[in-house]
Formats: structure tokens, C-alpha cells, sequence
């Protein structure tokens, strides 16, 4: 577990809101000041203990992240990335493959994540995992978004009070958690679960959403299966059987047995 955090698109200090989440990274937090971003993150290290920390830099793009990305050796293999990798972070392979193919990258990640990652074309971007283990909160401010891993984050920075919305509030004591993106805190929203969002003049411009199960299809309509008549996909019956000669079929001897027991007496 890591925190992140950062201002994006606004002066602003990122500092009391990485403070706010160091229980999430004993390991130590790093600040980067950029143009139009100012990038925090709080480090459990986990992979590369040395080469892995964050921000990170590499084809022009920077990343913070919180979780894994579970196929980053994968990605770096399937895309020859070996000798452009200067670190052993889950997190890099990502750069790479954005300065690649844009935005198409982050339908690539399988894992638990949640991350920042500006990128080289001057475009910035937010993202979760499709199953939303991993959590980021936004808030809007004049001119531009905060983002962090917690709520209480923009709370003891003192971007927003800790005044409460009743309908959220309702949602909590119902069923332990709010619905949708708005959390109990007036002003905070969640990004929600396999999102892919564009930071546009400090708001959120979704381009994608990954969905953690494919929906099921739906069921055929009346009169649109057809029945195929044909020997090898006729299904078996003790009525009438087509397969007492057939060998193969996995109940021919259920099915000879059947009409063995119908048979008329000599």
C-alpha cells in the first residue's frame, strides 16, 4: 500500500496532503514540482527497493501510483522494452508503452492500481483498476483538481470542510459505503472503478471505462434458435436415440441401455 496525491492545473502545496497519508508509505515520501502539476507520493516499497521510487520518469512521462501492476514483466517482454527500462518498478513499463500508443496503454495494465501519469504530449491523466481495489478521490479547485488517496487528505490540508451530505450520509449508515462517485464529504468524489479520465482545465474528461466482468450475453430471442438436424450436434435421447452406433458420443451406452429396456419382449 502507497499514497498518492498531487495539484493539478492550480498553485498549490502538496505537501499537507501527503503528510496527511504517510500511514500509507513508512518508507518515505518523495514531492516533485512540475509544469502546471505538483506530485507527491508516500512509499511502502515492495519492488525495486531502490530504482522504484516515485515520481517516476522515463520517455517523457511521469507516473504516481498506488498497488501494482501485476503483468508488468509481460508488457515489458511482448513489447522488447528490456534495454529502454532503467528501473525494475511495475510502474515504468506503463511510461513506455504510452509514449507508444497514447492512451491505448492503460487498457493494457492487469493489476490493482490507482495512478496519475503526465504525459509527454502534454496530456494528463487519471486511472483505476477495473475492480477498484486500489482508491483516488479528486477535488475540484479554481483553476484546476487535487487528487489523493484519501478523503482525509484534502481534509487536514484544508481544501474543504468537513461539512457532511445527508443523502451520502443515509448511503453510509445503510450500507457501510456511498454509491457511485460522491463520498459523504461534500465536494469529494471518488474516481470511480476502471475509469480512464483526462485532467481538461482542471475537471475530468472520462475517455474510457474497463469493466471488471464482461457483461453475460443476452438470451435469444423466441423463435431464433434453430434446431441443427445434423447427426454430430443432435442431442441424445432415451426416446429416440441417434447415437447407439456412434461410439464416441458420451452416453451411447446410457442411451443403448435405454432403448435395450424398451424393447418388445421375443
Amino acid at each position: 500500500m502507497c499514497g498518492i496525491a498531487g495539484v493539478l492545473g492550480a498553485d498549490g502545496n502538496v505537501r499537507p496532503l501527503i503528510e496527511a497519508l504517510v500511514h500509507r508509505g513508512p518508507d518515505g515520501i518523495r514531492l516533485e514540482s512540475l509544469p502546471g502539476a505538483a506530485l507527491a507520493h508516500a512509499r511502502l516499497s515492495i519492488i525495486d527497493l531502490e530504482g522504484g521510487w516515485q515520481p517516476l520518469h522515463a520517455a517523457g512521462s511521469t507516473v504516481v501510483g498506488n498497488g501494482e501492476i501485476y503483468n508488468y514483466v509481460e508488457l515489458a517482454r511482448d513489447f522488447q522494452l528490456g534495454e529502454a527500462l532503467a528501473t525494475g518498478s511495475d510502474f515504468e513499463p506503463l511510461l513506455h508503452l504510452y509514449a507508444r500508443e497514447g492512451e491505448r496503454a492503460f487498457q493494457r495494465l492487469r493489476g490493482m492500481y490507482a495512478l496519475c501519469l503526465l504525459g509527454a504530449d502534454g496530456r494528463t491523466w487519471l486511472a483505476r483498476d477495473p475492480f477498484g481495489i486500489k482508491p483516488l478521490y479528486t477535488l475540484e479547485l479554481d483553476g484546476g483538481l487535487a487528487f489523493a488517496s484519501e478523503p482525509r487528505a484534502f481534509l487536514q490540508a484544508g481544501l474543504v470542510g468537513a461539512e457532511l451530505s445527508p443523502d451520502r450520509a443515509r448511503e453510509l449508515l445503510a450500507f457501510n459505503y456511498t454509491l457511485g462517485e460522491e463520498t459523504i464529504f461534500k465536494g469529494v468524489r471518488r474516481l470511480e472503478p476502471g475509469r480512464i479520465a483526462e485532467v481538461v482545465d482542471g475537471r475530468l474528461v472520462e475517455r474510457g471505462r474497463r469493466l471488471a466482468l464482461r457483461p453475460p450475453s443476452p438470451p435469444p430471442l423466441m423463435g431464433e434458435e434453430k434446431m441443427d438436424s445434423s447427426p454430430a450436434s443432435t442431442p441424445c435421447s432415451r426416446t429416440a436415440c441417434a447415437c447407439t452406433s456412434a461410439p464416441t458420443c458420451p452416453t451411447a451406452s446410457s442411451c443403448r441401455a435405454g432403448s435395450t429396456r424398451r424393447r418388445s419382449p421375443p
